[in-house]
C-alpha cells in the first residue's frame, strides 16, 4: 500500500475531526506519525488536542513532556485551542506550558529573517514586476510555492518573506500586522536593491491569514502596491481594517473563493468595507473549493493581474 502524503494524513485526520470521531482522528495520526518526523511538532499538538477531546488527560501531559524533552515549543497563543479544554487549568499542564513559553521566548530571541525568492527569466523592460506572496497562518515561506511557480512562469518575480513570528519551530503566523509590516517593508526594500523593479506592476498576495495580511499591507500605503490578490482571505477582526480603508488611495483588490470556505463570511465583511470605502474589487468563487487554493491556479492568477491592472472604469 502506498504511504499517503502529509497533506493526505491532515485531510484523512480532519474528516474524523469534523465528524467528530476524535478517537480515530488519533488513530490515523499516530500508525502515520513515523512517516512524517519533518512535521513532529505540528504532529505531537495535534496528538495533545485529540487525546485531550477523548478525555486521555494523563496522556496530554505525557506527550506535551515528551515534546519539550525533545526541544519543541508551541507559541501560549497554541494553547487557547478549545480542544484543550480538558487540560488548561490543570496544574501539571500549566507548568508544562511555561516551560513551553521559556523556550519560545528564548528561540524569539534568535528568529532571524528568510525568505524565497523565484526569479524568472529577464524582462525586455530590464525591470521586473514583483508579486509579493505571504504564507498563511502556521505556514512557512515555502507553502503553497507550486501555485506561486506560476507567477514566475508568467515573468513575475516571487518574493516570498516568512514571517518573524513563530507558532513552534517551522510554523509562522502573521498576529502582529504592524510587526507583519515592518518584516514585508525590509524584505520588498531588500529586494529592491538587489533587482531593479517596475513600481507600477507590485501586487501583494496572500493565502488565509496571509492573505488579511496582504489586504492590510496594501491599504496601509506602507508598500506601494498596485493592488492585492487574497485566496481563502481570512481576519480574525476585519473591523481593523476600517481606519485604513478609508485612507487608501486607488489600490485595487481581486478575491479568490471557495463556496466550501468556512472563512468564506470574513471575506464577505472585508468585502463589505471595500465598498463602502469605494475601493474596487473582483471575485470569483469557486462551487465545491474549501480553505485552498483552486487546483487549476494559472487561470485565477490571470484574471487576478488583469482585474487590478486594468483601467478604471
Amino acid at each position: 500500500m502506498e504511504q499517503m502524503t502529509f497533506r493526505e494524513l491532515t485531510d484523512k485526520m480532519m474528516n474524523h475531526y469534523n465528524a467528530r470521531d476524535y478517537a480515530s482522528a488519533l488513530e490515523v495520526v499516530e500508525q502515520n506519525e513515523i512517516h512524517f518526523p519533518e512535521h513532529a511538532v505540528r504532529i505531537t499538538f495535534w496528538r495533545m488536542c485529540l487525546l485531550s477531546l477523548c478525555g486521555r488527560s494523563a496522556d496530554v501531559i505525557s506527550v506535551f513532556q515528551q515534546g519539550l524533552n525533545a526541544g519543541f515549543w508551541w507559541s501560549g497563543s497554541q494553547f487557547l485551542d478549545s480542544d484543550l479544554d480538558a487540560v488548561r487549568d490543570l496544574p501539571e499542564f500549566k507548568h508544562l506550558m511555561a516551560v513551553s513559553q521559556e523556550k519560545y521566548e528564548e528561540a524569539r530571541k534568535h528568529m532571524e529573517r528568510d525568505q524565497t525568492i523565484l526569479l524568472p527569466d529577464p524582462p525586455a523592460s530590464g525591470k521586473y514586476p514583483l508579486l509579493i506572496a505571504l504564507h498563511g497562518y502556521s505556514g512557512t515561506k515555502d507553502s503553497h510555492l507550486e501555485y506561486w511557480e506560476i507567477a514566475r512562469q508568467r515573468g513575475w518575480l516571487v518574493l516570498l518573506p516568512q514571517s518573524t513570528q513563530p507558532l513552534f519551530p517551522g510554523s509562522f503566523c502573521w498576529d502582529d500586522s504592524a510587526q507583519g509590516l515592518t518584516d514585508i517593508r525590509f524584505y520588498y526594500e531588500q529586494i529592491s536593491q538587489k533587482y531593479q523593479i517596475d513600481p507600477q506592476r507590485v501586487v501583494i498576495a496572500g493565502f488565509s491569514q496571509g492573505s488579511g495580511m496582504a489586504i492590510y499591507g496594501a491599504l496601509s500605503g506602507r508598500v506601494g502596491v498596485r493592488g492585492f490578490i487574497g485566496i481563502g482571505t481570512f481576519i480574525a477582526e476585519p473591523d481593523w481594517l476600517i481606519p485604513l480603508a478609508s485612507q487608501s488611495g486607488s489600490v485595487r483588490g481581486y478575491f479568490i473563493a471557495g463556496e466550501k470556505d468556512h472563512t468564506l463570511d470574513k471575506a464577505k465583511a472585508i468585502q463589505t468595507i471595500l465598498k463602502e470605502n469605494h475601493i474596487q474589487f473582483g471575485e470569483e468563487i469557486h462551487p465545491n473549493l474549501a480553505h485552498e487554493f483552486p487546483p487549476d491556479f494559472g487561470p485565477s492568477f490571470d484574471k487576478a493581474i488583469k482585474y487590478i491592472f486594468k483601467e478604471n472604469e
